[in-house]
């Protein structure tokens, strides 16, 4: 249709702004979409877990070149969508086009970049900022904000909720992914390579088949596109005297 997704896609996926108008336009359709969503929302299998993108728009899309493309591959992304990276308004509004274009396709779960204030008002603050550590319980976190949790609170949470593996993101891992504790039960997945363009790490998504089983094989390790295949924004300076 004139002016929606299908056009906007083909315009974002060029790194290109929309006109204000259609950005109010898409945000309209995916907040309808979101307020139908649960708090806690089903997802069917197969589907493909992604980590931070921290606006790394160009890594987005070699995401998709290895997982596959909406619609054909279904996805998860966990979060954390913006800052750090240099495209941060058009990483999130191509998310956003695929939500509105696809919505059984694409789950779009809130990070602790996605609004601080509203995360703390409405009791996500701790969740979102919490990370797993080796330890049994609790700790204050050096984040300054949420918790370290252990691996018995882990086990617990686990076994109370039927769970078998919990999947999370917000931790930078060198390798892509990395699993913790003795347990194996929790597993971070990262997916911003070479985060902030200089850390230097591989990426990783996680694909989900019908079976729910995770193995090695799960995990696809992508590394950040060539410089050759980006655009650096110009960089902007203010003026000493204004």
């Amino acid at each position: 249709m004139p002016g929606g997704p299908d056009e906007w896609l083909e315009t974002v996926k060029k790194c290109q702004y929309l006109p204000e108008p259609d950005i109010k336009k898409l945000c309209e359709m995916v907040k309808e979409l979101l307020m139908e969503e649960s708090n806690i929302q089903p997802v069917n299998s197969p589907v493909t877990v992604c980590g931070d993108i921290h606006g790394q728009f160009y890594d987005l899309l070699e995401l998709f070149r290895v997982g596959g493309e909406v619609p054909n591959t279904a996805y998860i992304f966990m979060g954390d969508f913006v800052d750090r990276g240099y495209y941060s308004l058009e990483t999130f509004t191509l998310l956003l086009v695929l939500k509105a274009r696809y919505p059984d396709k694409i789950t779009l779960l809130r990070g602790n970049h996605e609004s601080r204030q509203i995360t703390q008002v409405y009791g996500f603050y701790d969740l979102m900022w919490s990370d797993p550590e080796d330890i049994d319980t609790w700790a204050v976190s050096p984040r300054g904000a949420g918790w370290l949790f252990g691996s018995k609170v882990t086990s617990e949470f686990n076994h109370v909720n039927s769970l078998k593996l919990i999947a999370r993101a917000h931790q930078l891992v060198q390798e892509g992914y990395k699993y913790h504790f003795q347990d194996e039960n929790l597993v971070t997945v990262w997916s911003a390579p070479n985060y902030c363009y200089r850390c230097g790490n591989v990426a990783s998504i996680m694909a989900v088949d019908e079976s729910l089983e995770i193995t090695e094989s799960s995990f696809k390790i992508f590394n950040a596109v060539p410089d050759t295949e980006r655009v650096v924004p110009p960089r902007q300076s203010t003026p000493y005297f204004l």
